[in-house]
């Protein structure tokens, strides 16, 4: 597999661990709990900010290559570089939910949860459609020289929070995934 494929694979479960996350935070604060909101914001930018510019502009241009060469199933990649929009938009709105608590507007919890629920639902979806449907047709149509096109063209930003990480700018999202690594060694 190309290595940009590869990076694609790595990013796909490092968001589905970011969702698991969110969800546990979502369910805590459906529960009545005040969660972690510098943490969950850290995890709203990461997602926004990496995928905005590494992750999605990648995929897009894998599933514009995939398309020049013929391959069937354009719904799939339109419906998908569509989304990347829309999840951007998603993102946003949720954070403004955040920031509006942290502000301390008056707010509808059930509002704020289902802002989260939304992207945590839709990021879902989305991830599995790439990995199912639009994954497969890219690497069974596009060659080496495709690929090698594609890696010259991506974005090469290192991944902020699992590349080269940054802890001062991921500073509570850094902590509790370096706990959670810590906790799962041996």
């Amino acid at each position: 597999m190309h290595p940009v494929m590869t990076r694609l694979g790595q990013d796909h479960a490092r968001l589905v661990k970011l969702l698991d996350l969110f969800e546990t935070l979502l369910d805590r604060f459906h529960a009545g709990e005040e969660p972690d909101y510098d943490l969950m914001s850290e995890m709203l930018e990461y997602m926004d900010g990496y995928a905005d510019s590494v992750h999605h502009p990648t995929e897009d241009i894998i599933f514009r290559r995939a398309l020049a060469k013929g391959a069937g199933q354009h719904e799939v990649f339109d419906v998908l570089m569509r989304q990347h929009a829309s999840l951007s938009q998603i993102n946003k709105r949720f954070r403004q939910s955040l920031d509006g608590i942290l502000n301390e507007e008056v707010l509808l919890r059930e509002d704020v949860e289902a802002n989260g629920r939304e992207l945590v639902a839709t990021m879902r979806a989305h991830l599995s459609l790439e990995d199912r449907e639009a994954f497969p047709i890219a690497l069974k149509v596009l060659d080496e020289a495709d690929w090698e096109a594609v890696a010259a063209e991506a974005p090469s930003a290192e991944d902020p929070l699992f590349g080269a990480p940054d802890p001062e700018r991921f500073q509570a999202l850094y902590r509790l995934l370096s706990e959670q690594a810590q906790s799962e060694t041996p």
